[in-house]
């Protein structure tokens, strides 16, 4: 594993992702590659905890577990999620239902992505299209795990164009374990290029297996 987070770090460093957040309230693609639950948490409520002080809107697609996890998280640093959110447009939704919504034939349709996502867009902003959205997202790691490598780089490619139309600033969030394989550096590498930033990755060797 330690052999593993020294070549990624050089992976990361060819495409040109920067390491580090997209500060809040600026447009960027970002990506946290995560070992344990907890680790994602800090990481994702830092992200979202940030985009609310700067008055962002808020989008996060994610796995009940995780949406309640991060909901807690945000309340144990005082962002209620209910108080700090409802004099705000702040949508949270599942990440599997979300996925499904837009799926054809075990891929990802661009015009249906377009619609659905597209139009939760469209409702968080409320004709405010200068505002850049801070979201977080994890469809593209369900489909990894599936085994649907194509499926989620294709939808990052979608997330990709549909920042033409929106501003936003997305966390992606990536279990580490889709890419401790033999063939994981490449791919792991293939997801990085279709980021902006890359939260720093979690630390292998200070995990217990």
């Amino acid at each position: 594993m330690n052999e593993f987070r020294w070549t990624a770090a050089n992976a990361l460093a060819e495409t040109g992702c920067v390491v580090g957040p997209t500060p809040a309230g600026l447009a960027g693609h970002d990506v946290q590659f995560y070992r344990t639950e907890q680790y994602l948490t800090q990481a994702a409520v830092d992200f979202l905890a940030k985009g609310i002080s700067a008055g962002q809107p808020i989008i996060v697609i994610a796995t009940e577990a995780h949406r309640n996890a991060f909901s807690t998280g945000l309340r144990a640093i005082g962002l209620d999620p209910d108080e700090m959110l409802s004099g705000r447009i702040a949508i949270w939704l599942d990440a599997r239902e979300t996925l499904d919504s837009f799926m054809e034939a075990g891929m990802p349709s661009p015009e249906l992505f377009g619609a659905t996502v597209g139009s939760v867009f469209e409702k968080v902003l409320d004709k405010r299209h200068y505002l850049v959205v801070r979201a977080y997202g994890e469809m593209v790691d369900l489909l990894w795990k599936d085994g649907n490598t194509n499926g989620a780089l294709l939808l990052e490619q979608l997330w990709n164009d549909l920042g033409r139309k929106y501003k936003y600033s997305l966390l992606c969030g990536y279990s580490l374990d889709n890419f401790l394989h033999e063939t994981g550096l490449e791919a792991f590498r293939r997801v990085c290029g279709h980021h902006t930033n890359a939260l720093p990755v979690e630390a292998l060797d200070q995990i217990v297996a």
